[in-house]
């Protein structure tokens, strides 16, 4: 999994403030820890928000459950979208998470395809771009993260391209069939995927980078060696150092140029540099951000009625030094977080 680091900042502050809002929310040691609420509502249905979900449900909640989330259709897996979904080895069923029968036997409604816009903290209700007010008595929180931009000319132009979205790799899947030289903007996980997927239906791979490795923030120097060998063997190729500060072309990428004058030719560029946390909801409401959404080791907001899970938000990790905030992108960590929550929540 990769991790974002504490930043320099306020965040031991909200940490602590959210820390006491906790403490007042459970009451003395020994009392109940959160009292089962009427309706548990979940913003955000990828993997952390569809756990809770059906979690709530294992844990024996016998309330209501109701997940929005932005995208149509059904919650799915992202992982496979730049491995097997995007060579085709898997369709749409295989990467769902549940087909739409789970969501009816286990009481879970799903409103798809709508978009949250204000939290009313005060009166416990979710509003939405329709401007329908939901109701909550327990709001989780998982937004996930959003594909960071590169901001440099020419980056809105035709066959510049990033991969989060089931759309997006569809998208991908239909540009791949006509690519012949592709560029991949970072080095990371879903750059690296990409590549070797391209490079294996025969197209000319190009990997820019600004470190000096693949993969830095997350592996070991000898697990990126190995890893780049492995793409070389494939005939993907690589440009350490180098920071891209323009997509060439008119009306469709043509290639990149870096910051040393260098141009690299491509009809395909995907941009791959990280992600930036959906946070901006719940900084609205007033809720303590800081590079995520501030939580306890409970995974608590500093307002007892809101938790919060997943790639949105900053924790205090036990493994890290001195126990210090983290976030960590990861579907494992997403997933572990939603099952804690939901026992929380069901009062277990």
């Amino acid at each position: 999994p990769r991790t974002a680091k504490q930043p320099p900042g306020d965040i031991p502050d909200a940490q602590r403030a959210v820390r006491r809002a906790g403490r007042i929310a459970r009451g003395p040691p020994g009392t109940a820890g959160v009292s089962r609420p009427g309706t548990v509502l979940i913003l955000g249905t990828g993997q952390g928000g569809f756990q809770v979900g059906a979690s709530l449900r294992e844990n024996g909640f016998d309330g209501r459950v109701v997940l929005v989330g932005e995208e149509p259709g059904l919650p799915y897996q992202r992982p496979p979208l730049s491995k097997a979904y995007l060579t085709g080895k898997a369709d749409m069923a295989a990467v769902r998470l549940r087909p739409e029968k789970f969501f009816a036997e286990h009481r879970l409604v799903l409103r798809a395809g709508e978009r949250a816009v204000r939290i009313d903290r005060g009166e416990r209700r979710v509003v939405l771009a329709s401007g329908e007010a939901l109701p909550y008595d327990h709001l989780v929180l998982a937004l996930g993260a959003r594909n960071r931009a590169l901001p440099v000319p020419g980056a809105e132009l035709d066959g510049v391209v990033q991969l989060r979205t089931l759309a997006d790799a569809d998208g991908l899947r239909r540009r791949l069939e006509q690519a012949r030289e592709a560029i991949v903007v970072g080095a990371g996980f879903i750059g690296m995927e990409f590549a070797a997927v391209a490079a294996a239906r025969g197209v000319a791979v190009t990997v820019v980078e600004a470190t000096d490795r693949p993969m830095s923030r997350s592996l070991s120097p000898a697990m990126s060696a190995f890893f780049r060998d492995a793409h070389e063997r494939q005939d993907v190729r690589f440009v350490f150092g180098a920071i891209v500060t323009r997509i060439l072309g008119n009306e469709h990428a043509e290639g990149v140029e870096t910051a040393d004058g260098r141009r690299f030719p491509a009809d395909l560029v995907l941009v791959g540099i990280g992600v930036v946390p959906n946070a901006e909801l719940a900084a609205e409401a007033g809720l303590a951000v800081s590079d995520g959404i501030v939580v306890d080791e409970r995974l608590a907001t500093g307002d007892p009625a809101i938790s919060a899970i997943g790639d949105c938000v900053r924790y205090p990790c036990r493994f890290a030094d001195g126990g210090a905030p983290m976030r960590i992108e990861s579907v494992q960590n997403a997933v572990d977080q939603a099952r804690c929550v939901a026992a929380r929540i069901a009062g277990r």
